[in-house]
């Protein structure tokens, strides 16, 4: 079975503080993801579980406001009802669900871990627009939804028209009718057809044209293949030193996984993307890959550069080949034989401004 978009994964590192004088890096930590989200337009942002038990799991979330400011909120769940939260936000930085794991940027809240997946997600929705996350309007999917099946990742067919006002990294919410209260995120918008796009994981029940839903931005803690209970926006306090000072480097430390069972990812290839928008004039944002898969080196602190099982930090956007073999082997997920690590490197010069940005972290090989 070939290898699809859902299959690749970005996991965080076992540290991972989001502050200076820690220890980063180290082995892999499958309950972390790392992602960027902003929230447009500015606002609150609001939490629900696919689970109707989830009733005494807590959240708790820094963003920061329209000033720069970090605000952080703690939230106890109930169920598929949404929960609202209060602070207005232009971006989410981390979260942690209860049970997360230490040495992260937020601490586990308490509470009892999350049976159903979890949503938090910006109160004004991206569609409809204008809607709120918990009001009647809604879309109408159309059918044409399907499971996983072969090559295919599991797909959603939108309302007639919305396929071009979607992207990648939001958030699916089914509000009623087949397959209601199921939460995926998209992971493609094109190649399946008009209107189709790709999810993250097979839907529990296939949705079809009785099901209505909303597009929403924010994090998605996924229950499966195991618990997400921390997602970590990388460099969210990463600061240059004062205009007279000198020039500081922050590193981050993340795995990209192949979670299909039973194909490799060959001949593979890792490179940032993009950074929207642009760096400011001198900052710089590269990577390193780790000379062996599964490393487990870690920093003294997170603006010391890494030293050993690692190559050179090259230039981005630029692809930069996997160490022989060069292939990111299957296995049962979350995948536990081979996880590349890459080593991340923000460079900012002395006096660099405040930066709202994000990157692509992207992979390309060859699957069969």
């Amino acid at each position: 079975m070939s290898v699809v978009p859902s299959d690749i994964v970005v996991y965080g590192s076992a540290y991972m503080p989001e502050a200076d004088g820690a220890v980063t890096g180290g082995p892999i930590d499958f309950t972390r993801r790392v992602a960027f989200y902003d929230i447009a337009p500015t606002g609150s942002v609001d939490v629900i579980s696919s689970s109707p038990s989830d009733t005494a799991t807590k959240i708790t979330y820094y963003g920061r406001d329209k000033t720069g400011v970090i605000l952080s909120q703690t939230l106890i769940l109930d169920g598929q009802t949404w929960v609202l939260g209060s602070l207005s936000l232009e971006r989410l930085l981390y979260a942690a669900l209860s049970g997360a794991s230490a040495n992260g940027p937020a601490a586990d809240p308490g509470g009892t871990p999350a049976v159903g997946d979890v949503a938090l997600a910006a109160h004004g929705c991206a569609l409809p627009s204008g809607s709120v996350t918990i009001d009647t309007l809604v879309r109408t999917a159309q059918s044409g939804s399907a499971n996983h099946n072969g090559t295919t990742p599991a797909l959603f067919k939108l309302q007639l028209g919305d396929g071009g006002n979607v992207s990648p990294g939001q958030i699916i919410w089914t509000k009623s009718g087949a397959g209601l209260n199921q939460l995926r995120q998209i992971i493609a918008t094109t190649g399946y057809g008009n209107d189709v796009v790709a999810v993250s994981r097979d839907w529990s029940a296939v949705p079809d044209n009785t099901t209505t839903y909303k597009i929403l931005q924010g994090m998605l803690f996924e229950a499966s293949p195991n618990p997400v209970t921390a997602i970590i926006r990388l460099f969210s306090t990463s600061a240059a030193d004062a205009p007279t000072g000198t020039q500081r480097s922050y590193y981050e430390k993340v795995f990209i996984v192949n979670n299909n069972m039973s194909t490799a990812l060959t001949g593979v290839q890792i490179e940032l993307a993009s950074d929207m928008p642009n760096l400011p004039s001198g900052a710089l944002l590269d990577l390193a890959l780790t000379t062996a898969l599964n490393d487990t080196g870690s920093i003294e602190n997170r603006q010391t550069a890494p030293t050993e099982g690692v190559g050179s930090f090259v230039a981005q956007p630029a692809f930069v080949p996997v160490p022989r073999p060069g292939n990111l082997p299957p296995g049962a997920m979350p995948n536990e034989i081979g996880g590349q690590g890459v080593w991340l490197r923000l460079t900012l010069p002395a006096g660099t401004g405040a930066y709202k940005g994000s990157a692509d972290l992207r992979t390309q090989g060859t699957t069969t």
